[in-house]
């Protein structure tokens, strides 16, 4: 899936992705990527094919 998302943007996104990690403190981090994961799940989640709320597609 990584993959196929970096195609579109090329490693631009990835390294955006990874800069703005790197403005929140360390020991945030975690809690703020669970909390953009979530809300791309409600909102995007519905439309993606065969995932389900919930599915952590791991």
């Amino acid at each position: 899936m990584l993959v196929e998302l970096m195609r579109a943007m090329g490693p631009e996104l990835g390294r955006r992705w990874l800069a703005a990690l790197t403005l929140v403190p360390e020991d945030e981090r975690e809690a703020v990527v669970e909390a953009v994961e979530r809300q791309i799940v409600e909102e995007f989640g519905a439309d993606a094919p065969g995932f389900a709320p919930g599915d952590d597609r791991e």
